[in-house]
């Protein structure tokens, strides 16, 4: 009797390290997202229910908005001033399937607007029409005509920039979102961060010369 269970409590803490591991798994784990936020200055929370729910495209919509864990928030420096962005491990359905990385851009975008590498799956969003290519990812647009004039080379270079390992890139509302393999590093985030800002800012100087 105590042999059998000495196995069901080595059986049950095996499954409770093999979730741990999975939550915390991703572009750092708990210990060194948290050590990366303090050596900046940023927010850290273990989970957040909430957050994912502000975006509706891209991985939100294909998966459900799920929770945030690991999640770090802060302000990133750039040549247009400080920009607002989230780092998180997003999990879905009890899975961690991305890390999530999000960047605030100053100004509020037309429609919405995903791009996507060849290798990226096709979205499942009805509301998103094919529009054409952009440097290396094609656009899946929520409205054509407001989003077209956005689609510059600036934009395509930046989106490029990105790499290959990031098959999912779009904007929305005010913010730009990218999905990052699990593994990615600490530096690869960071570089991440400021490819995204980059794309903010194609946004916002096509945005500047649609309303002028």
């Amino acid at each position: 009797m105590w042999f059998i269970i000495a196995v069901i409590a080595l059986l049950a803490g095996a499954v409770l390290l093999f979730v741990e591991r999975s939550r915390g798994s991703g572009g750092g784990n708990a210990k060194d997202r948290r050590r990366w936020a303090a050596l900046r200055g940023w927010e850290f929370l273990d989970s957040d229910p909430v957050l994912p729910s502000r975006w509706h495209y891209g991985t939100i919509h294909q998966g459900g908005p799920g929770v945030a864990r690991n999640l770090i928030s802060g302000d990133i420096p750039t040549p247009d001033g400080p920009r607002h962005a989230y780092v998180f491990d997003h999990e879905q359905a009890g899975r961690v399937n991305s890390v999530l990385v999000a960047v605030e851009v100053q100004a509020h975008l037309p429609a919405a607007v995903e791009l996507r590498l060849p290798s990226a799956p096709l979205p499942d969003d009805a509301g998103l029409d094919l529009l054409e290519p952009v440097g290396a990812r094609y656009a899946f647009v929520s409205d054509a005509d407001a989003v077209r004039p956005l689609l510059t080379s600036r934009l395509a270079d930046a989106g490029d920039a990105l790499g290959e390992d990031v098959e999912l890139l779009w904007a929305e509302e005010s913010w730009v979102l990218a999905t990052a393999p699990l593994k990615s590093t600490s530096d690869r985030i960071q570089d991440l961060l400021a490819d995204l800002a980059e794309v903010a800012t194609a946004l916002e100087q096509a945005q500047g010369a649609r309303s002028r």
